[in-house]
């Protein structure tokens, strides 16, 4: 690993997996995920946001009114959904940080690379104003910091089965929001130190449960309460996979990006960025349903799923859409499979509970 340079103490947000946090990172910020599953705010967002919109970004407003966040200098909201944008209008209105709206294509073809290579390029720029100047050689440092994380990142959360070991609380999941939260130089040193103190991974392990005493259970939809996901790792003897932004598209977000070249031109490194997202596993707003639908099929073959339970989300549009073909798929491989429906409270934990555990049964 490249000798650590000292970690930058400004933060700047974001929300969807397809915001490059290497640009962030080699501005000279620290790429920080605003996540519901944070401490919630008691700030009331209903001037700006109604309550019969996605609860994902009042929650996040709310947070920022309540002034939890530290460090905060500027924030990339992703032009994920109508949702997101109403967010990041409310927050060009009243925000004291920098707000940058990134437009993020809907397709995976050559023609959207392209285009998000020009949007990656307005990026670059508009954060070098802000922090230091994106460079080549700054961005191939991050790049390379991404590329290292991610591999440690691929051998733990496949390999060691932090679920069922419990080298981090709620497993996955919680690994995840580590991942997301932590300077990246930082976490790459305690993942190195995680490696080295668990026995050496056998590649052909595969990436299903490492006990054949669990219970393989796909926690799926959208982004879930923090109260469900604390439940469901209380629960002994149940592997979770969380196939959400958060959980296992985060973590196979792969930073394995090459170049033609060995002194490659800042373009055509954010040309190779952009490709490498938009090749990620895809998520709902993908106009691509036979990729989603194969991505589904891997899923719950290579992770032995037994079961299911999908979380859809208040007010998310793309939450329902995705449910109904996720549904015909359980349908058809005879998978059990619990809805469940919140707006990322834990007011309704009681009840969710009850259903939940009634649900689990059925895996014993």
């Amino acid at each position: 690993m490249t000798e650590q340079k000292k970690s930058p103490t400004k933060k700047v947000g974001w929300f969807c997996t397809y915001t490059p946090e290497e640009l962030i990172y080699a501005a000279g910020f620290m790429p920080y995920r605003l996540l519901p599953e944070q401490k919630i705010g008691e700030s009331s967002v209903e001037d700006v946001l109604p309550g019969n919109i996605c609860p994902y970004p009042r929650k996040i407003l709310s947070n920022l009114r309540s002034g939890i966040y530290e460090d905060m200098e500027g924030i990339v909201v992703a032009n994920s959904c109508n949702a997101m944008i109403h967010l990041y209008n409310a927050l060009k209105e009243e925000s004291d940080l920098f707000i940058y709206l990134l437009d993020i294509p809907r397709r995976q073809d050559e023609q959207a690379i392209n285009y998000f290579t020009r949007e990656l390029e307005l990026l670059a720029g508009y954060l070098g104003e802000k922090g230091q100047p994106v460079s080549e050689e700054s961005l191939r440092h991050a790049v390379e910091i991404y590329r290292q994380k991610s591999k440690l990142i691929e051998l733990c959360s496949r390999h060691l089965g932090l679920a069922a070991n419990g080298l981090f609380p709620a497993g996955l999941y919680g690994l995840a929001l580590d991942a997301a939260g932590t300077d990246p130089e930082i976490f790459i040193h305690k993942m190195e130190t995680i490696v080295e103190q668990n026995e050496k991974p056998d590649p052909e392990a595969g990436t299903g449960p490492q006990d054949g005493n669990q219970s393989a259970l796909l926690l799926a939809g959208g982004l879930p309460p923090q109260g469900l996901v604390e439940m469901l790792s209380e629960q002994p003897g149940l592997q979770i996979y969380p196939e959400n932004c958060a959980g296992i598209r985060y973590l196979h977000k792969f930073f394995q990006v090459h170049y033609s070249r060995e002194n490659p031109s800042l373009e055509t490194i954010l040309n190779a960025i952009a490709r490498n997202y938009l090749e990620k596993p895809p998520c709902p707003r993908v106009f691509n349903s036979q990729a989603r639908e194969d991505y589904y099929r891997q899923l719950l073959d290579d992770l032995q799923v037994q079961a299911v339970i999908y979380h859809d989300l208040m007010f998310c549009d793309m939450c329902h859409y995705d449910y109904l073909m996720l549904k015909e798929l359980l349908k058809e491989k005879d998978i059990p499979h619990l809805k469940v429906k919140t707006e990322l409270g834990d007011e309704d934990l009681g009840q969710l509970k009850t259903r939940v555990e009634a649900f689990l049964e059925i895996l014993d």
